[in-house]
């Protein structure tokens, strides 16, 4: 029994060697990149991933600050490269949308950059920070806030075909979790515009998906609601 607690204690002060030597190392990771969270990583999470990483959000790490996102990085760098997060359950290239949170490949290599030269919190101390060239300023990464229309109208549609008119602005999936559905609108003329397909959907993370381009659907025109399972999805119009 004695031997048995011997070697217990050994294992302990080793995993606790350890755990502390990657912590010192973490401290003192070797700065080798001039991105830099306040000036380059902050704007792009303040604008795309604060929404449900803040306080009080939808997630439970909050990634609003320096002293937040930090200890995540390799986490973080992982998720971006991965395309897992920001979470978005509209596939790509099935539709256009102004709310649309993923990152320019821009944007995954200035993450990834941060967190393979150390992470650094700011640039040189005592130098004016300057963007590199072509890099984008805070500006171009403003938060996403839903148009303002003086009149909408928001009908709910279950899968099938079903008659519609007006300019269309937006659609926001009634799924079951893990279902998908995709929605295209079939014009008078002929023609079909694939307006979405979502998929994997998930009922904690309701999400309405506000085209970039409104699509006006004259008289006549129909919109195709197929999905898995039950579903629906809710349209809003412009009057």
């Amino acid at each position: 029994m004695k031997a048995i607690l011997k070697a217990l204690a050994i294992f302990v002060a080793g995993a606790f060697a350890v755990t502390h030597l990657t912590m010192r190392a973490r401290a003192h990771d070797r700065i080798t990149t001039k991105v830099s969270w306040d000036r380059d990583v902050s704007p792009i999470f303040q604008a795309r991933c604060a929404g449900c990483h803040a306080s009080g959000g939808r997630s439970t790490i909050p990634l609003t600050t320096y002293k937040e996102a930090r200890p995540w990085a390799a986490s973080i760098k992982e998720e971006v490269l991965t395309r897992r997060m920001p979470k978005w359950n509209a596939a790509r290239g099935y539709g256009d949308f102004a709310n649309d949170p993923s990152l320019s490949p821009f944007e995954i290599a200035l993450v990834a950059a941060w967190v393979d030269g150390g992470a650094p919190e700011s640039g040189d101390k005592g130098k004016a920070a300057t963007a590199p060239v072509n890099t984008p300023t805070a500006s171009d990464h403003r938060p996403f806030a839903p148009p303002v229309h003086t009149a909408t109208r928001t009908l709910t549609v279950p899968c099938g075909d079903h008659r519609a008119a007006g300019r269309l602005l937006a659609i926001s999936p009634r799924l079951e979790k893990g279902g998908s559905v995709g929605v295209a609108a079939l014009l008078p003329d002929g023609r079909q515009e694939i307006i979405a397909w979502i998929r994997n959907y998930d009922p904690e993370y309701p999400t309405t998906y506000w085209l970039r381009s409104q699509l006006v659907l004259s008289g006549g025109s129909r919109l195709r609601v197929e999905g898995s399972g039950r579903c629906a999805v809710e349209v809003t119009f412009g009057r």
